[in-house]
């Protein structure tokens, strides 16, 4: 433990008499170790985190493409969505979303905020146990009329 606390004086003593390399090597050694926290939460909150689903295995994404017009990806229309749903023999269920821009008023000015538009949440929610929206307050297709 003295040999520890011996090389710890001389290290000390060494950076104190080059102030200037003692600051680059804190420096280094602190965008070091930022970088690397940040990388790591980013991949733990991607990768490593579980959904906040039950089941995720069990979650799909539908696309349909259009080769012959060169289109990758083209999303499901509403009417696709109903044919789907009324005749669906594989799938436990099935919703369908889009990306939306909506104001919000209140006592203040308006502000323009994105917002995504989704079918049958409450009963999606019910059944599975998922997430609750934190703003905003689901309502089916039905309730909207």
């Amino acid at each position: 433990m003295e040999s520890v606390n011996n090389q710890l004086k001389q290290v000390l003593r060494r950076l104190g008499r080059a102030p200037m390399f003692a600051a680059i090597t804190l420096i280094t050694l602190a965008a070091g170790v930022g970088g690397n926290t940040v990388v790591f939460s980013v991949l733990e909150g991607v990768l490593l985190k579980p959904l906040a689903y039950p089941n995720p295995d069990g979650l799909v994404g539908v696309w349909h493409s259009a080769p012959g017009i060169q289109i990758k990806d083209l999303d499901m229309s509403p009417s696709d969505y109903f044919i789907y749903r009324e005749q669906n023999r594989t799938l436990q269920d099935i919703g369908m979303y889009a990306g939306d821009s909506v104001s919000v008023t209140g006592v203040a000015e308006p502000e323009q905020v994105e917002a995504l538009r989704v079918t049958d949440v409450d009963s999606a929610l019910a059944e599975n146990e998922w997430p609750r929206p934190k703003i905003f307050s689901a309502r089916s297709v039905c309730d909207l009329g």
